[in-house]
């Protein structure tokens, strides 16, 4: 049997008696819950809307219902929301054909470009009156999804998520060119299968490189203009599945998931042939998010809430989100 010495003994009970004395630590304060997301809401004839674009210089938004072919202006800075085209006006009135209107951009002329979705068409429509100044159609029109568009230069890219085709139109002076298969998918390693392939859709400032998204395997892939050579981007595995509009901003990229719900933060380097996620960020005001655009320090994310079309059981009306960039960045993966 051991013995402990008197003197041992004294500090150790010296210890305990010291932290038995110790004032207790005040309890950290409770985090502040964020506070809610800014919500603008649209019209009523603004039924589940997908595509957005933003005209920096009138700092103006429009988006548009795939339902029923309605397009929306929104001031960005006030809210306030008038319509530019009554439903009917672009997507024949009554049609059965859905989604109808999906994508949207704004060219250096102000005309809004707008894929159409199942209907196999694109629009290209004056943002004064709501006019359509052109209507083309594809030739697998039966079979084409056209998703989302990017506009380079004096040329609009289009997705096309079931056919492996990316198209292309050209604008020469103020006539507008029609739809050509400018890339076949086909060989790259873009590979269609099962569910949606390609949807989002951006482009590099320097008007070189589009990035394209995946929709149902989640992968990133640039597609050099000039050469048209197709190259993955390495996210090391992520999920990035469901994912719809892209916004790039510097090198950074954000992926908004649809079926996820989030929008997905993805540093891009080495030449964007990888992409780390850092981020992903989860809102009670996201409702099955398409795409966002970038206006200021903010994203403005439309909510389609197609998961709620059959039944028809959506939340109206529907609603633009406003996220600032600060709270996509604090939520770290």
């Amino acid at each position: 049997m051991s013995h402990t010495s008197s003197a041992a003994l004294a500090i150790t009970l010296l210890f305990v008696c010291s932290a038995c004395s110790s004032p207790a630590e005040p309890p950290a304060p409770a985090p502040e819950a964020p506070a809610a997301l800014q919500r603008i809401e649209l019209p009523a004839s603004v039924s589940f809307p997908e595509g957005i674009a933003y005209d920096a210089e009138a700092g103006v938004l429009y988006t548009g219902g795939a339902a029923d072919g309605a397009i929306a202006r929104v001031h960005a800075e006030s809210g306030r929301v008038d319509i530019v085209a009554a439903a009917g006006a672009v997507v024949p009135a009554g049609t059965t054909t859905f989604p109808a209107m999906l994508g949207m951009e704004i060219d250096a002329a102000k005309r809004l470009w707008v894929a159409g979705g199942r209907t196999g068409k694109v629009w290209v429509v004056s943002t004064t009156d709501g006019r359509v100044i052109k209507e083309v159609t594809v030739p697998s029109v039966g079979r084409s999804l056209l998703n989302d568009v990017a506009i380079v230069g004096s040329s609009a890219y289009i997705t096309d998520t079931v056919v492996p085709t990316l198209w292309r139109m050209t604008v020469t002076g103020d006539a507008i060119g029609n739809i050509e298969p400018w890339l076949d998918l086909q060989g790259t390693p873009i590979v269609y299968g099962e569910g949606n392939q390609l949807n989002g859709i951006t482009v590099t400032p320097d008007g070189q490189t589009l990035i394209v998204v995946q929709m149902a395997k989640g992968l990133l892939f640039t597609i050099d203009i000039p050469s048209k050579v197709v190259k993955p981007i390495d996210t090391g595995g992520e999920d990035l599945s469901g994912a719809d509009g892209l916004v790039l901003d510097g090198d950074t990229l954000y992926v908004v998931r649809q079926t996820a719900v989030e929008i997905a933060t993805v540093v891009l380097s080495d030449g964007m042939t990888r992409g780390r996620v850092v981020s992903r960020f989860k809102d009670p005001g996201l409702a099955w998010p398409a795409t966002a655009v970038k206006v200021g320090n903010e994203l403005m994310v439309v909510n389609t809430q197609f998961n709620t079309r059959e039944p028809n059981t959506a939340t109206r009306p529907f609603w633009l989100l406003r996220v600032p960039l600060s709270r996509l960045r604090a939520n770290p993966s």
